[in-house]
This record gives C-alpha cells, sequence and structure tokens, in this order.
C-alpha cells in the first residue's frame, strides 16, 4: 500500500480541559438507563487524568464509540451496552480500588483497563482469581497477559490488544542492531520502561552481538534527564534508544539539543504521540519511532474510515485527530485500540448469547478473522494478544518547507 503522510502542528496547541465532578461516569452511547435485564454492563478503570490521560482519555473514547455503534444498531442480542468508567490516574493503587469497586457491582460483566503496565499489573490478577473476562487496550508490558513469558500460555481470562512490549523491542532492537554499534539506552523507571528496554537489549545481544555503551533510567515526569544524557554522551553513543512516554522524550529530546548531542533519537511509539510533538517542538525532526501503521495507509481501510467518520462526528478534528484532512498514526494507540478492544469483547458477549465469564471468554478464544481497525483479530486458547510484528512500521518526522511532517522510515 501506499503510505499517507500525516501532518502535525508543533506550536503551542490549546489542551481540552476537562472538568468531572467526582471520579465516575456512567454511558450506555446515547446516556440511556435501562432495566438490568434489559442492558449489558461493562467496567472500566483508566488514567483519565494524570500523566497517562493521552491514553486513558482516548481509550474512553473508543470504547464509548463503540458502545454508540453497537446501541444504535440494536445493542448486543437486543441489550443496551452501558460502562460505567473510573479515574485511576495512573496509579495502581487507585486502579486496585476502582476494580474492587467494579467487581463489587454484580451487573458489570466484563472489564476494560487500565490503561498503564503498573496499575494493569495491579489489577490483573484480582480479575485472574474472580475470573472475569479483562480486556486489555493498551498497557504494553507482556506480564499482564502471559506472566511467565510470552513461551507460555496466557492468562485464561486477559486479552491483550495492545502493543505489547515484546513486539515493539523486537522491531526498535532490531532497527538499530541493524544500523549502529554504539547505542546508548534510557528508558523510564517503571515496569513498562525496564521490561521493554530489557527485551531491547535482548535483541541487540542475541540478534548482533552488540552491547549497548551505556544504559540510563530515569523517573517519569522527571523536569531534566541531563545527568543521565552526559553519561550516554560521554561513552560515545552513536543512537539514543529511548523506552518511555511522549512528555518524557519531549525532555530528552531538549536536553540532547543542550548538550549538543546531534545523533538520532529511536524511540518507541510515545514518539510519536501529542505530548511530544508538542513539547520539542521542532526538535522533533529526525525523531524515529514505533506505531501501529493503520492510520498511515492510503486509502485508509474500510473499518478505519469507519472509525474516522464516527470519530470527527462525535469529537471533531480535534487534538487526537491532528490533522485537518486525515487521523493520524497516534490515533491507533490512543483512541481505535480501545474501539477494536471494546468491539471484539461485544462480538464474543454476542456469539456466547451470555454474560457468563466462562463463556465469554471461549467465545474470545474462538475469534477468528474479525476485521478491525488496527488489525484482523483472532484468538485461540494459547494466543490472547492481536497485535504482532506485522502490524507494526516506523516513522520519521521530516521537514517539509514550513511544515513538519510523519512519513514512513525508509532503511
Amino acid at each position: 500500500m501506499n503510505k499517507r503522510y500525516s501532518k502535525i502542528v508543533c506550536g503551542g496547541l490549546l489542551l481540552s480541559v476537562f472538568m468531572v465532578i467526582g471520579t465516575a461516569c456512567s454511558s450506555s452511547g446515547n446516556q440511556v438507563d435501562g432495566d438490568p435485564s434489559e442492558t449489558i454492563k461493562i467496567g472500566m478503570t483508566s488514567a483519565l487524568t494524570g500523566p497517562y490521560s493521552e491514553y486513558g482519555e482516548g481509550n474512553k473514547r473508543g470504547v464509548e464509540l463503540a458502545i454508540q455503534k453497537w446501541n444504535d444498531d440494536g445493542g448486543i442480542n437486543g441489550k443496551t451496552i452501558e460502562v460505567e468508567i473510573l479515574d485511576d490516574q495512573l496509579v495502581p493503587d487507585t486502579a486496585a480500588i476502582n476494580l474492587q469497586q467494579l467487581l463489587d457491582d454484580e451487573e458489570i460483566v466484563a472489564i476494560i483497563g487500565p490503561a498503564g503496565s503498573g496499575p494493569a499489573m495491579a489489577t490483573v490478577p484480582i480479575t485472574e482469581a474472580n475470573g472475569m473476562i479483562h480486556i486489555n487496550p493498551v498497557a504494553q508490558t507482556p506480564e499482564i497477559t502471559y506472566p511467565n513469558g510470552t513461551d507460555h500460555g496466557p492468562r485464561k481470562n486477559v486479552f491483550s490488544f495492545a502493543l505489547q512490549n515484546d513486539v515493539e523491542s523486537e522491531v526498535l532492537g532490531s532497527f538499530a542492531g541493524e544500523k549502529w554499534n554504539k547505542i546508548g539506552l534510557i528508558h523510564e523507571s517503571t515496569a513498562y520502561g525496564k521490561t521493554g528496554m530489557d527485551l531491547v537489549e535482548g535483541v541487540l545481544e542475541d540478534k548482533f552481538s552488540i552491547e549497548a555503551v551505556a544504559r540510563e533510567e530515569y523517573n517519569q515526569k522527571a523536569p531534566d534527564m541531563t545527568a543521565q544524557l552526559a553519561k550516554l554522551k560521554k561513552a560515545g553513543a552513536e543512537v539514543i534508544v529511548c523506552v518511555g512516554l511522549g512528555a518524557d522524550l519531549a525532555n530528552i529530546r531538549k536536553g540532547m539539543s543542550r548538550l549538543d548531542m546531534n545523533i538520532p533519537l529511536v524511540a518507541t511509539n510515545g514518539a510519536l504521540s501529542l505530548p511530544y510533538k508538542e513539547g520539542a517542538g521542532d526538535l522533533v525532526v529526525g525523531t524515529i519511532g514505533t506505531m501501529i501503521g493503520v492510520f498511515g495507509d492510503d486509502p485508509l481501510s474500510p473499518e478505519a474510515e469507519e472509525f474516522a467518520e464516527a470519530y470527527s462526528e462525535a469529537y471533531g478534528k480535534d487534538r487526537y485527530w491532528g490533522d485537518r484532512d486525515n487521523p493520524q498514526l497516534f490515533m491507533s494507540l490512543s483512541v481505535s485500540n480501545g474501539y477494536d478492544a471494546a468491539n471484539v469483547l461485544f462480538e464474543a458477549i454476542k456469539n456466547a448469547d451470555s454474560t457468563e465469564s466462562s463463556k465469554i471468554i471461549e467465545a474470545m478464544e474462538n475469534i477468528q478473522n474479525l476485521n478491525g481497525v488496527n488489525a484482523s483479530y483472532s484468538f485461540s486458547e494459547t494466543k490472547h494478544h492481536a497485535i504482532d510484528i506485522e502490524h507494526i512500521g516506523l516513522f520519521e518526522y521530516v521537514k517539509e518547507g514550513d511544515e513538519i511532517i510523519l512519513v514512513p522510515y525508509e532503511k
């Protein structure tokens, strides 16, 4: 397929501020409350505020769009879908408390979320013990779904629609190992950052016999990474490979500029996120990042076109959307993953014709070649994740006239 250019604006974009009274919202797409016997209720905890809100709020929108779609078509086997959504702010303890509150509601039949790996790791053991089906739309640590490693079986009740660390790290490590010998590594100090970089190091060592010149870590939201970057510079790094969120990547890129580190920055999907683009401005040029590539396709798939139209009708062509003409690449990890996750879950509930978790899980494992926005989805008893290497692309920021655009990286 031809690849669509994704235009961005790296200026001072206005952020929408969502004022919420309380911590929960309940929605059925059309905001319909009904007789419990005539509804199917889903529970969700996610980072609606805090450092991961780009993903949490985006996933919330995706889930609500899917609910709207199904309810407009008559619901699941005639029953209206409702969702209760709680804000965990990316705090693991809060996510666990939220989850228990949702599980205490006997009407809830499935869980979606949380957004980040820390909160997800705090919640999946609870649902695993409970037995309720648990859908992971975005958290990337493989142990969420495969607690004993990806070469062992999955948790029976957990299904992942995320770009898992092992998949993303394979792409990052292979790309870096093919191009450079002196590789500097830096990552956030979370489970996501540590696991992701461990996997990158494994790829470099196993496939290329390359040992990184240095490895540094930082805390999320740290305002300055100069000390870590100075160590990477002193070690002679020819490229910086980073596993981290967009806002932190912006600080890293600005720190590289201050230290005159005129070397490439190669990073996880946070490099293609809104906080990175808005935080680093023109310095994003030359940065290379990974992403599910669906919104880089030209033409878009019918499923992506339908989703894009539904999103623009509901929310307009806002900062999540990006380009005035085309949805930006980042939507695949901020919105459409939540949309797909909900749609596939609802399809499984429909096929099961039951709200019993065991029957929904069995129906999920029988999903085969179900077309969504981000992928065609197939699961089995041994495969509970959806996104693989073939779904991932590398994209680079380049300057074209007065504009900065994202293009597929040409090796």
